[in-house]
């Protein structure tokens, strides 16, 4: 009998074993990776939608056009990481050319894939992402940082905070189906006199599809008119992706 619960047990033990390396499935990170391609000559073309509020001089401006981002280089850092450069150009409509207006860049640090955008780097995802799932996009600088803005001295980035809202969704931008996405929401804070808004988007394979950015500040605080009605400083944004190769 003794040698039967043995047996009996060795097989349960076996079985159990079996059950758990099936269910504890090892994450490539480098899949994960595709969630934000790194590779010399990729290119990314962005119709953009922008209206900025001054204050001061007491106008609304706006701006539509295209921009293209091109991976251009690549460089290993002392720290061993492989830093990508970022050509990113401007042009109001199809017909015109495209002009150079900064240089960014962007890396993998460990699992963050991180952005620098005007010596500001950001940490854009952190893989592998899960729902829900959270973390400081600001932590290599100052989020008090004063940004110019239409002429006027802007806390941009005050109260962000990134978190995974949805994943493996599909999303439909200008007729085209883009599978496997994840949208993170990096800011969403408002009061009577300010708010913050910000939304990417990124698909597998093929990286930022849509960027919604709200940053609007007030002295009117009445909250019965939107903010977006009163607003006298700040910026409304939408990057929406109409090619990428």
């Amino acid at each position: 009998m003794k040698q039967y619960f043995l047996i009996l047990f060795s097989v349960f033990l076996v079985f159990f074993s079996s059950c758990q390396e099936k269910s504890i499935a090892p994450i490539n990170l480098e899949l994960e990776k595709d969630f934000y391609p790194l590779e010399i000559d990729r290119t990314w073309v962005y119709l953009t939608d922008s209206v900025v509020f001054n204050k001061q001089l007491s106008t609304v401006d706006t701006l539509k056009g295209f921009v293209k981002e091109t991976i251009t280089d690549k460089f290993v850092t002392t720290g061993d990481i492989d830093l990508y450069i970022i050509e990113r150009s401007f042009k109001r409509s199809l017909a015109d050319q495209w002009s150079v207006t900064d240089i960014y860049s962007a890396s993998f640090i460990d699992n963050k894939a991180t952005r620098t955008e005007e010596n500001l780097r950001f940490v854009k995802l952190v893989i592998p992402t899960s729902l829900g799932q959270k973390w400081d996009g600001n932590q290599f600088f100052d989020e008090s940082i004063i940004v110019n803005v239409g002429g006027e001295s802007i806390e941009v980035y005050k109260n962000w905070e990134s978190e995974v809202t949805a994943i493996e969704s599909i999303v439909n931008i200008y007729g085209v189906q883009y599978e496997n996405c994840t949208e993170i929401i990096l800011a969403d804070s408002e009061n009577s006199i300010e708010k913050r808004y910000v939304k990417e988007i990124y698909s597998k394979g093929v990286g930022l599809i849509s960027k919604e950015m709200v940053v609007l500040c007030t002295q009117n605080s009445d909250t019965s008119i939107e903010i977006l009605d009163r607003a006298e400083e700040g910026f409304v944004l939408s990057q929406s992706l109409v090619e990428y190769y």
